[in-house]
């Protein structure tokens, strides 16, 4: 039954398609899958995928080329760290599709890009942006002998604001210009079917659900605007976000010839004088109303470079760079959730790994920046019952380790003799 279904549903499909058939190599998708699984192997989803990936690849090319591909329901929660924000989780099968398309148009979005600009694209991300940033301030200010000026641009609500139109629209165009292998139809067929899904129709609310409630309605899909907002925690949206922003990037370091730094909707931008600075706020601010987004009317930093600037988790002063503020609170935080419930010994048994891990990540963080004396801080600050379990490296603070027969494959050792 399921099958006559099947196809009557490709039958319909194609009479409205003038019986178009989407090209694509499932070779193509073997790769993107193999690609999509790092680093996410163990996740249930992944998992439940590859007990028949084989078989699961097929019949998700089988779809791709009738025509019938939908994405699967998203998974929908709020993080509430560094703020309250919603993420749309894709299922398994999505990605793979994502990981497909991104493996095509990335190359050409590259070729594209300015060189300044540092998020989605390998040997960048936000260290190298800001060790960028303060190569750039060194170098206009010759040193910090001579005036230079700092500008920080805030767009109001940037993914939310973006219209799905709009956004297809111009990365299509974008694909047709310049991509020209055999499955062109079959990339912009799938642009368009993952821009234009509406997650928050599709989507399954997980977690504390009353989060939601510490979210500005102009910062959520579900009250954004209808056909407004790409979900953040998919890596086609930052994909278009790169496209989105360029023409403004290319008139600041091309037309203008300013220092910038850019990661997603965080720009820094450097110049000698204050002038060259605020004559740039128009056309920026012009630019930006084009393609549907507006400069924060609050939001705003500029400085003499001298007293510094906090610039994607770091603060960049002359000869230094310190971690946030906010971040330190976090790893502090964290340790004060650990140890008031250090005194449950079962607690610490189970949870030493857990400590480890996230003592490491904030320690593997902090050791980027001028912070020795903060890892020193934040390691001395675990309970005392809990560093009886630790290896501790107190001559840089880097990391900490379970001592051998704290570490879990150690106990299930010793539980099974």
């Amino acid at each position: 039954m399921n099958n006559n279904n099947n196809v009557r549903a490709v039958s319909e499909f194609r009479e409205t398609t003038n019986n178009t058939i989407y090209p694509i190599d499932t070779e193509g998708m073997f790769i993107a899958y193999f690609d999509c699984r790092k680093g996410n192997s163990r996740s249930y989803c992944a998992q439940q995928f590859e007990v028949h990936y084989e078989h699961n690849i097929i019949e998700l090319c089988r779809e791709i080329r009738a025509g019938l591909y939908t994405p699967s329901e998203f998974r929908a929660f709020v993080i509430t760290k560094p703020d309250y924000r919603e993420i749309f989780a894709a299922q398994f099968r999505h990605r793979v599709v994502l990981h497909w398309i991104a493996l095509r148009l990335m190359p050409l979005v590259e070729q594209q890009l300015v060189f300044p600009v540092f998020n989605c694209r390998k040997g960048k991300g936000t260290l190298a942006a800001q060790l960028y940033a303060y190569n750039r301030i060194y170098e206009i200010s010759e040193g910090y002998t001579k005036p230079c000026y700092l500008m920080k641009l805030d767009i109001k609500g940037f993914f939310m604001s973006i219209d799905r139109k709009f956004a297809t629209d111009l990365v299509c165009r974008f694909v047709s210009e310049r991509y020209a292998e055999d499955d062109v139809t079959t990339l912009l067929y799938l642009l368009r079917v993952s821009l234009m899904a509406a997650p928050e129709n599709n989507c399954k609310r997980v977690g504390d659900v009353s989060l939601w409630q510490h979210i500005p309605e102009h910062k959520s899909l579900f009250t954004c605007g209808e056909g407004k907002g790409l979900p953040l925690g998919d890596s086609l949206t930052q994909i278009v976000s790169l496209l989105i922003l360029d023409r403004m990037h290319h008139y600041i370091v091309d037309t203008l010839g300013l220092g910038m730094a850019a990661y997603a909707d965080d720009t820094l931008i450097i110049a000698n004088s204050k002038e060259q600075l605020l004559s740039a706020v128009g056309p920026i601010r012009q630019m930006l109303a084009s393609v549907g987004v507006t400069l924060h009317p609050h939001k705003f930093y500029f400085q003499q470079s001298y007293k510094g600037v906090k610039f994607i988790g770091a603060v960049l002063m002359h000869g230094r760079h310190y971690t946030s503020n906010r971040t330190v609170h976090n790893a502090f935080a964290k340790v004060r959730a650990f140890n008031a419930r250090a005194g449950c010994k079962r607690y610490r048994r189970d949870n030493i790994d857990a400590l480890v891990a996230s003592v490491n990540s904030y320690l593997g963080i902090m050791r980027h920046y001028a912070s020795r004396k903060i890892r020193k801080r934040l390691v001395e600050s675990i309970d005392p019952q809990w560093m009886k379990m630790l290896d501790i490296d107190r001559e840089n603070y880097h990391k900490v380790l379970p001592k051998k027969r704290y570490r879990q494959r150690e106990i299930i050792r010793r539980e099974l003799r």
